[in-house]
């Protein structure tokens, strides 16, 4: 039995072309659009559900399963809606859903600039460097970076 396909302009891999064409109601999946993770160990930090913002007025994506996971592994979990001007990212909006959902479902993401999303993903690396068993491969890594050796963020991994 063919499964409902509820976003039209996605593209589906062939795996799940397969799981939802050729299998029947009995099996189901999720995908996870973006797991964040650690520079050196990855270990997960975040889960991500994305929707390439087009304008949209309602600010809505399924994510029971991933919220679910998200409270299971102890992660923040978040759905980004992302808006482009070619190839470049310009706005971003974030949803957390994990594991705190204030407002649940109907809650209005909050808006940054990619450079303030991209530094709350920093934060997190830096948040997860005290547990990483891979703190030699991090500092390695953020040292041969010259935007890294640059950013504040790294600084006290850096002086370690």
């Amino acid at each position: 039995m063919v499964k409902e396909i509820y976003c039209k302009d996605v593209k589906f891999s062939e795996y799940s072309h397969w799981h939802r064409n050729d299998t029947h109601l009995g099996v189901q999946m999720v995908d996870i659009d973006s797991i964040e993770t650690c520079i050196a160990c990855s270990d997960p930090l975040i889960l991500i559900e994305t929707v390439k913002f087009v304008g949209q007025k309602e600010f809505k994506k399924g994510h029971t399963t991933t919220r679910k996971l998200a409270i299971k592994s102890n992660l923040p979990a978040f759905i980004v809606w992302y808006q482009t001007v070619g190839d470049t990212l310009v706005r971003v909006k974030a949803k957390k859903i994990a594991p705190d959902y204030k407002h649940g479902y109907t809650s209005k993401p909050i808006d940054y600039l990619p450079s303030q999303w991209l530094n709350y993903l920093e934060y997190k690396q830096v948040q997860h460097f005290p547990n990483c068993p891979k703190k030699e491969l991090f500092i390695e890594k953020v040292s041969k970076d010259p935007k890294l050796r640059r950013s504040r963020i790294y600084a006290s991994i850096l002086s370690v």
